[in-house]
């Protein structure tokens, strides 16, 4: 009988046993589906002028074709202030343009004094610090990037997080402007990141309506202009951003009595 007893509590042990693996089996692959659907519900990036918005509210924020999360944001930064960003090793990938500045900006500890148009490009682990040394804001721009098949090796071998000086940028004339092709490569969340920068002197388009596979992004730092999307027109004007879906129509026209400064952004 006591034989019996052992045994029992041994089996009901067992039992017990057996039901905690496998409830935290379905709880482990609950919460990944559950990550998942999140993933893949995030909203789709439209295709419209975006208006710079600075604060927490993000000028857009969903997926795209090739990026799993895109995240454009505003920041302004008071006199005398700073912004960290670090997203770890295994976090979003950024990319910044500054609005307005000067400011100052420590890449990984070394120092640079950017304004307007230059660009920082931070790899996943990396850190950078702006730093706003006047009495009055500055302003940046920040986009997130993120997607579900990362390689942090490919984008380490392209080289490492850099900054661009606007000042450093070369630029070649052409008969509606000119343009500064700042980098064409390799980076962690997708095999291929290309900008520009586009200077378009009044009245003239950058080329007429055309479309392509890859998504773009055009965002204006000085003018304004107007801007075919798909069957609409929209104004665009400076710190505005246009999201452009693959295969949609677009082009840009500059309306105004002085040159139109944008970025062209696009990735495959």
């Amino acid at each position: 009988m006591i034989n019996f007893c052992i045994d029992m509590n041994c089996l009901q042990s067992n039992i017990v046993h057996d039901y905690q693996s496998q409830m935290k089996k379905i709880i482990v692959t609950t919460v990944l589906l559950f990550q998942t659907v999140l993933l893949f519900a995030q909203a789709q990036i439209q295709t419209k002028v975006y208006k710079w918005g600075s604060g927490k509210t993000a000028m857009f924020d969903g997926a795209g074709a090739i990026f799993s999360k895109q995240v454009l944001k505003g920041h302004a930064i008071a006199g005398g202030k700073k912004l960290k960003f670090n997203t770890g090793a295994n976090g979003d990938e950024l990319f910044f343009i500054i609005k307005y500045g000067p400011v100052h900006v420590e890449l990984n500890g070394v120092s640079h004094d950017l304004d307007k148009g230059s660009v920082v490009f931070l790899l996943p682990g990396d850190e950078v610090v702006f730093q706003n040394k006047r009495k009055d804001e500055v302003e940046i721009y920040e986009m997130q990037m993120a997607s579900t098949s990362p390689d942090l090796a490919r984008g380490k071998a392209a080289g490492p997080s850099f900054v661009m000086d606007w000042f450093d940028m070369h630029f070649k004339p052409h008969d509606r402007g000119g343009v500064r092709q700042l980098f064409d490569r390799k980076i962690v969340m997708s095999p291929r990141f290309d900008i520009h920068i586009t200077t378009l002197n009044p009245g003239l388009s950058s080329h007429p309506p055309h479309t392509h596979k890859t998504e773009e992004i055009i965002l204006m730092i000085d003018g304004e202009g107007e801007m075919v999307l798909g069957a609409t027109k929209q104004k665009i004007i400076t710190g505005d951003a246009a999201w452009v879906e693959s295969n949609i129509p677009h082009n840009i026209t500059n309306i105004a009595k002085r040159p139109a400064v944008y970025f062209a952004i696009q990735w495959n």
